[in-house]
């Protein structure tokens, strides 16, 4: 197996575990505060992987040429847990998931772009635009309808999002993967928790509740999805990583569907296989060389 396909692959089965996020955010729905259920979700993470990453020797220091890019990760990563999980329960997902991926692609692009010299040919920006119009035909999104924090805060996430997967793509050479998730999940800890304590949001106690599996099942799906991106990252280009993540949509209505019992309509069948060419456009190009 070469190293795009590899890349290919890890990227598939993270959009996965990403599109079941409005599922696991629903379902918790009010029963925690959006910044409690992204500390509590980080430490839950975070102590989960110090002991592999502790004994597999990959806690290593950060070479000082590298303090910049974790600076950007960092900073980037910390806003990426509370606005999703806030535009989740304030908006459909559908909607909230357009605006995030709209954000997200266009700032991987940008970023791609401006930082990690990469170029944008006429299969890119073709493959950007068929994404772009599958998703609006997917999602008839009325603004209107929302208040604009929650429009916000979908926004704010994909920016976010964008940032921080495409950057890691300066650290995964020196870092292993599982290493630099680990550091991302510990500033989500860091800066989460005391914005939960400022915010008066309720502490709830660990209990062995229907709320706390949904949570568990939420850091598991956080867990392998983020680690698997930043793996995938390693092989392909970040612009080419975040046309594959628009399946993360597709996986996201099917998820629908088969929990919520939402109705597969004409116009999300048609969108939903403009996106499924969309990411597969740039790689079929490279096999037909």
């Amino acid at each position: 197996m070469n190293e795009n396909t590899k890349g290919i692959i890890f990227i598939l089965i993270s959009t996965l575990m990403f599109g079941s996020y409005g599922v696991w955010s629903k379902l918790i729905g009010d029963g925690f505060g959006n910044f409690y259920q992204g500390w509590t979700r980080a430490l839950m993470i975070t102590v989960v992987l110090f002991p592999i990453l502790y004994y597999t020797k990959q806690i290593v220091p950060i070479y000082k040429k590298d303090w910049k890019w974790f600076g950007v990760f960092l900073l980037f990563t910390s806003g990426t847990q509370a606005p999703i999980f806030y535009a989740f329960n304030n908006m459909d997902i559908g909607s909230a998931t357009l605006l995030f991926f709209v954000s997200m692609l266009l700032t991987m692009y940008l970023f791609g772009i401006f930082f990690l010299e990469e170029k944008l040919n006429k299969i890119k920006i073709s493959s950007f635009l068929i994404a772009i119009i599958g998703l609006v035909i997917t999602f008839k999104l009325s603004l209107v309808s929302f208040a604009l924090i929650a429009i916000a805060m979908a926004v704010l996430n994909g920016v976010s999002s964008g940032v921080e997967v495409a950057s890691s793509k300066k650290l995964t050479g020196n870092y292993s993967a599982l290493y630099v998730s680990w550091l991302s999940w510990i500033i989500i800890l860091i800066t989460n928790a005391p914005l939960s304590l400022l915010l008066k949001e309720v502490q709830h106690f660990p209990s062995l509740s229907v709320i706390w599996f949904w949570q568990l099942c939420y850091a598991l799906a956080s867990l392998f999805g983020f680690y698997l991106m930043i793996r995938g990252l390693k092989y392909i280009e970040a612009s080419t990583g975040g046309l594959l993540a628009l399946l993360e949509v597709v996986f996201g209505i099917t998820f629908g569907i088969l929990f919520f019992q939402e109705a597969l309509t004409p116009q999300v069948l048609i969108g939903g296989i403009l996106i499924l060419i969309a990411a597969a456009l740039p790689h079929f190009k490279k096999e037909t060389k």
